[in-house]
């Protein structure tokens, strides 16, 4: 079930909710955890650590971002001031 992120969820949620939501779009392109981490250049304990929900460094978030081609959304977090 997915859930809108905000400031109501907690860090455990909302890392929670984002590993669903990469596994889901890992899911969608048929790709293992293995051949994400190849691509990605991180370890595939790294990608079950991100899916599970645990925190893991921002760097390898953005890195399984890049491998599954959802960094073109990444500016509306932060949005320029």
């Amino acid at each position: 079930m997915q859930r809108t992120i905000n400031s109501r969820l907690t860090d455990e949620g909302i890392l929670s909710e984002l590993g669903d939501r990469l596994s889901r779009a890992r899911l969608r392109r048929n790709q293992t955890q293995a051949s994400l981490a190849e691509e990605a250049g991180v370890s595939k304990r790294t990608v079950e650590r991100l899916e599970a929900g645990h925190s893991t460094q921002l760097g390898n978030f953005l890195r399984i971002c890049r491998a599954l081609d959802l960094l073109d959304g990444i500016d509306l977090w932060l949005p320029e001031p």
